[in-house]
């Protein structure tokens, strides 16, 4: 981390950083020939540099610019037969720092450590950390000689991995008067309100929306910015570009009038009552948030009655939440939802959606036995209109 304090996006007057640095390194040390092994203790060495430390400038330089990177030596031991005669047949690691940070240009710090103990064939065995009330230098762990020696056969090949966590103490960072004086905060309501009474004035238009006869007055620019079917219809190359009108078709006057509020305001206020249309038309001229804003009303609307006409919304407009809550919604009222049009409706009509009903039901643990619904598929002739068919985007208007 560098010594810069990036304030946070919360607003305020004064900052204050607290940094706990620490590094986690592993060592990883072979011996081989284990079992023949008896000398007093094996030794050899980890070192640490701490990288995110500033380099002091009282240390030498092994390259002869700038000043090296202070590092931490911790030795690690291997007693082959333990470290006195009481505990000869106990295979004792030891790991251990004689750096004095007190004394020398080491940083203080704290150190965790933690043995594994591996064959060649990276087969682990456990083993015991020393808890004992005897003062000892370093941390130890310990495992009886005779299983190790059995673990590390045929091969004979001992595999020490020590894994070193330093943490080293912590530096807290203050900034006080970093918020330039007379900075406001952004308005965001005021860009909602002026572009509101720019939609409503109908100054400055340049482009004319019709629909079923009617006429909308509009931006080409505002058009472009929030929908990409806008965007490539206002192309300079395109019919309706140079025109400055478009014709839209299959779409009611008062649903576009909803979704060119929702374009100028980020809000549409009229969800209801024609909120499945919106959720078409939404998707229709790539509409992301209103979708999700219509899809959320749905959602928090889902009656009986409804149920399976949004379900069959949902599949079609690609309304994932609303879809998952409908067909919960059927599986929990399966008694009521079979019984209604909609339902025989969609089970003529969509039956992949009834696969999925049916594969919900079975697979939905809180139904007992004796809740168990038959639901019939089977439909007679019915003079309702069918389901709507998903409008055309853009490119086929």
């Amino acid at each position: 981390m560098d010594g810069i304090l990036t304030p946070l996006r919360i607003p305020a007057d004064s900052w204050s950083t607290t940094e706990v640095r620490s590094i986690t390194h592993t060592h990883l040390w072979t011996i081989k020939g284990f079992s023949q092994c008896e000398c007093r203790y094996l030794e050899t060495t980890a070192k640490i540099k701490d990288i995110s430390a500033t380099p002091q400038p009282n240390l030498p330089s092994s390259s002869g610019g700038l000043p090296d990177l202070p590092v931490i030596t911790f030795r690690i031991r291997l007693h082959p037969q333990g470290n006195k005669e009481s505990n000869k047949d106990f295979t004792f690691f030891q790991c251990f720092s004689n750096q004095n940070s007190t004394t020398s240009n080491t940083p203080s710090y704290k150190a965790k450590f933690k043995f594994t103990v591996f064959n060649s064939r990276a087969e682990e065995t456990p083993t015991t950390v020393y808890s004992g009330t005897q003062q000892l230098h370093g941390y130890f762990e310990y495992i009886r000689r005779d299983v190790l020696i059995s673990h590390v056969q045929p091969s004979d090949e001992l595999q020490l991995s020590l894994n070193i966590t330093v943490t080293f103490d912590t530096i807290t960072k203050v900034v006080h008067n970093m918020k330039p004086a007379g900075t406001q905060p952004p308005k965001p309501v005021e860009v909602t309100r002026d572009l509101e009474n720019l939609l409503r004035s109908g100054k400055h238009t340049d482009f004319t929306l019709v629909i079923d006869d009617q006429e909308m007055k509009t931006h080409r620019t505002i058009l472009a910015a929030r929908s990409p079917v806008f965007a490539a219809m206002l192309e300079p190359h395109t019919e309706e570009s140079q025109t400055g009108r478009v014709i839209l078709r299959d779409i009611d006057y008062d649903v576009m009038y909803d979704l060119l509020y929702y374009m100028y305001t980020g809000k549409c206020p009229t969800m209801q009552p024609n909120t499945l249309e919106i959720l078409a038309a939404a998707d229709r001229f790539q509409l992301p948030g209103l979708k999700d804003m219509a899809d959320v009303s749905l959602r928090n609307s889902l009656t009986v009655d409804s149920v399976c006409r949004h379900l069959v919304y949902a599949d079609m407009y690609t309304a994932l939440e609303l879809r998952k809550e409908a067909i919960k919604f059927i599986v929990y009222n399966a008694n009521a939802v079979t019984q209604t049009d909609g339902f025989r409706l969609m089970s003529k009509d969509h039956p992949a959606l009834m696969t999925e009903i049916f594969q919900s039901l079975a697979n939905d643990r809180q139904i007992g036995p004796s809740q168990t619904t038959t639901i019939t598929t089977k439909v007679t002739d019915t003079s309702e209109s069918n389901p709507p068919v998903k409008r055309a985007r853009m490119s086929d208007v």
